[in-house]
């Protein structure tokens, strides 16, 4: 694209050469240098819709049409706003006319800046987060770690899916979901990768347990009135969401806190896949747990003030 657009760099890490087998102790995150995710060489993907994250406040869908459209044929753009306010929840769905149009954007316009903001572009993973398999959870991985190296990495494993988790800007968080299309699959790489080391982390490879329908009893106290005060865990228990928010609407909000969560879902009905108005966000500690219930309590998510305590069903460790 032409005009004032620029290219943010990052260092890139080693594949399996940096892996080292099991053992050695578990080395702490860096938040000073958490490098946004980059594409390596062109792969052309299997939809040609894009997320497009991290979009400034202001941009509407005919201006990212037209920044887009320097790299392809663009059918639509859709930035995402909420329903009640209108106002943007800084990311889009965008379309080419072509897979192949899609993978040359994403190498073209990932980290690249528009509207002074770094755009997060990578494929829409809507359809693949509904084609289910056994999930594994993969964590303490390196900042710099993408989805290629992490599929070289278990490809052995036959995975038919692997994606680093990142922020609306891009950053990883950290940890990865692996999909496998059968449950013996998914144990041998686990029994397989745990413990592995890989450029000098230790793994974290489990089976994906997600924050479930954990919702606490309330235990009124004699005089029928509020629940006695509990001890501090690393997981939050958040009501009065707004029906239409979103896990990342939730993650987003509780990384202003200072700590980015390690995960946040908010619960859902079975049956219907709509949201039940509440949801758990947990932390690394219960110490910064704490801190991001002391700051986001009453506060606005989605035009509604969200309450935020922390969730009996976990205890301190």
């Amino acid at each position: 694209p032409q005009g004032t657009s620029k290219r943010r760099g990052c260092p890139r890490g080693t594949v399996p050469a940096g892996a080292q087998g099991h053992g050695g102790a578990m080395a702490a995150y860096n938040d000073e240098a958490v490098p946004v995710q980059q594409p390596s060489a062109i792969q052309v993907p299997s939809t040609a819709t894009l997320f497009v994250g991290n979009l400034a406040w202001s941009t509407t869908s005919e201006d990212l049409k037209k920044y887009c459209a320097a790299v392809g044929n663009v059918l639509s753009v859709e930035v995402q706003s909420h329903a009640d306010t209108g106002r943007s929840k800084g990311w889009a769905l965008v379309t080419y006319s072509t897979s192949e149009e899609a993978a040359v954007a994403i190498t073209q316009l990932h980290g690249h800046d528009f509207n002074d903001r770094p755009l997060n572009v990578r494929v829409d993973r809507s359809n693949v987060e509904q084609m289910g398999g056994t999930l594994v959870f993969v964590g303490n991985l390196p900042w710099s770690t993408t989805n290629e190296q992490l599929l070289e990495l278990f490809g052995q494993f036959n995975p038919f899916d692997v994606n680093v988790k990142t922020t609306m800007n891009g950053r990883s968080r950290g940890f990865a979901i692996v999909r496998f299309d059968t449950p013996e699959r998914a144990e041998v790489a686990i029994g397989t990768m745990q413990g592995f080391i890989f450029e000098g982390r230790t793994l974290d490879v489990r089976i994906d347990r997600p924050l479930t329908d954990r919702r606490p009893k309330r235990a009124a106290n004699e005089e029928g009135g509020a629940e006695d005060a509990q001890e501090p865990t690393n997981t939050l228990f958040v009501t009065n969401l707004d029906w239409k928010s979103t896990d990342d609407d939730l993650f987003q909000h509780f990384s202003q806190a200072g700590s980015t969560p390690t995960s946040a879902a908010v619960q859902k009905n079975e049956a219907n896949g709509r949201s039940k108005g509440w949801g758990l966000v947990m932390y690394e500690t219960p110490e910064e747990a704490t801190s991001a219930m002391v700051q986001l309590n009453n506060t606005d998510l989605d035009s509604r003030k969200i309450r935020v305590r922390f969730d009996k069903n976990v205890s301190s460790s």
